[in-house]
């Protein structure tokens, strides 16, 4: 199991050193099942990112989990809506449906 865990960090450092390599971001953020499992994948993943990583700057760039959890997507899809309708209220009405005449 641990093997296989460490593998797959292995190819999220893999991965991460192609977005380091192309957009040197500081920080790549983990979420959902990956976050779960972090203090045993990103040990693996940024010792991957470390070697493969070709500009000094890009080295900087480090695995972090995230912390909202799993239910992130969700809030901020529901974010997303509420501030629109706060926004503007008569957005609402769209998209509710009109009686029929009769």
């Amino acid at each position: 199991m641990m093997q296989a865990v460490a593998q797959v960090g292995q190819w999220l450092g893999l991965g991460g050193s192609i977005v380091a390599n192309l957009f040197n971001p500081r920080v790549i953020v983990i979420g959902g099942y990956f976050a779960s499992l972090a203090e045993w994948l990103l040990p693996h993943a940024q010792d991957q990112l470390q070697r493969l990583v070709v500009a000094a700057p890009a080295a900087q760039c480090r695995f972090v989990a995230s912390t909202p959890g799993f239910g992130a997507a969700s809030r901020g899809a529901a974010s997303m809506v509420v501030n629109r309708i706060i926004d503007d209220p008569t957005t609402i009405m769209d998209s509710l449906p009109r009686p029929t005449a009769y």
